[in-house]
């Protein structure tokens, strides 16, 4: 294998800082899109890891590259809108403040080069970054549907262009926070000193399949499908999150651990529904609903835990579940059918 195949692996952090457990598979998939230079496409329903998965690559990355403070590299981050286009990914050029410096006396003289009013997006800085970044290209099912297929070009070949740059103008290093990023015309991938082209940046883009996207650029990803998390990876999630004393995970108590256990069979039930609900509750509802249970599960207008364990020990045995005792549902439903389908609410109020 070549030295130059970057990998990456270990044990890394999420957004939250958090461990994060990539599922089976995923690390296989992030290294095969690095070493193929593609973007790493991830679906999935909401709360099943994906955005946070670029966390974990970030750090993972520049550990890989012997970056010294690994643990506090974030990844670049481009959120993309119903009215995003390609080129607000890349850079962002100020016409409006050069039109208003074009008619001050002490400013006209700079407002003769656009580079001034040039500023290079999160796509644009991992395209021209002198190490291999990674790119979180979040919820681009909701980008214009054109937005895919017009990137096709900087993300095969690594480059784009400034047309606002006049091909007459030199490069320039001014006000891009990066001494190492030229700005012309023609924004080329950087080489190496031997001259080769460094590898492409890591591009994670993520989708919570509200759409299809177009074949074009789908074919150009390396995609990865994430599941669902299952019931014990459920509660080494919410261990994680709400187990630690003073920063550390003390032994499991056996009280915290029945209220997770029961947390967790809960939430499975709900998503397992004989009669599937119209918004199933994701990790995010769960980290919601333990939290509370934590917080307020005494609290007599909160609701009874008797309540709950009622209802997970049900559930485990595959028994009706008397959803009405259940405090905190609040927490996991979040439409009106929902509360309906269970008996939670009157149908047509």
């Amino acid at each position: 294998m070549s030295q130059d195949i970057i990998r990456i692996g270990g044990e890394h952090c999420g957004r939250d800082g958090n461990p994060y457990h990539p599922v089976k598979g995923l690390l296989s998939a992030a290294n095969t899109a690095l070493l193929l230079g593609a973007p790493l496409f991830l679906a999935g329903e909401p709360g099943c890891g994906k955005t946070d998965f670029a966390w974990y690559a970030a750090r993972a990355l520049a550990q890989a590259q012997q970056h010294e403070k690994y643990e506090e590299v974030i990844p670049l981050q481009c959120y993309v809108h119903s009215d995003t286009k390609a080129r607000d990914l890349l850079y962002h050029y100020d016409t409006l403040a050069r039109f208003a410096d074009s008619h001050e006396s002490h400013s006209h003289t700079e407002a003769r080069d656009p580079r001034r009013y040039i500023e290079l997006r999160a796509l644009g800085i991992a395209l021209m970054s002198q190490r291999q970044r990674v790119i979180l290209i979040d919820e681009i099912d909701k980008a214009p549907r054109d937005l895919p297929n017009d990137l096709l070009r900087e993300l095969d070949q690594g480059h784009f262009e400034i047309p606002d740059i006049p091909e007459h103008i030199a490069g320039s290093r001014a006000d891009l926070g990066d001494p190492s990023i030229l700005l012309t015309r023609h924004m080329m991938r950087p080489k190496r000193a031997d001259g080769r082209v460094l590898p492409m940046p890591l591009v994670i883009v993520v989708s919570n399949a509200e759409r299809q996207l177009p074949e074009a650029f789908l074919r150009r990803c390396v995609y990865f499908y994430i599941k669902f998390p299952q019931r014990d990876d459920l509660l080494q999630i919410v261990w994680e999150r709400y187990g630690k004393v003073d920063g550390k995970l003390p032994p499991l108590g056996k009280d915290r651990q029945e209220l997770f256990r029961d947390a967790v069979d809960v939430v499975t039930a709900l998503r397992e529904q004989s009669s599937p609900l119209s918004k199933l509750p994701g990790t995010a509802e769960l980290l919601q609903f333990a939290r509370a249970l934590l917080t307020y599960g005494d609290e007599p207008d909160f609701g009874s835990l008797d309540g709950l364990r009622k209802a997970a020990a049900a559930a485990r045995q595959s028994q009706g579940v008397a959803w009405q005792d259940v405090p905190g549902m609040f927490c996991l439903l979040k439409l009106k059918e929902d509360y309906e389908a269970l008996g939670l609410l009157p149908k047509g109020v």
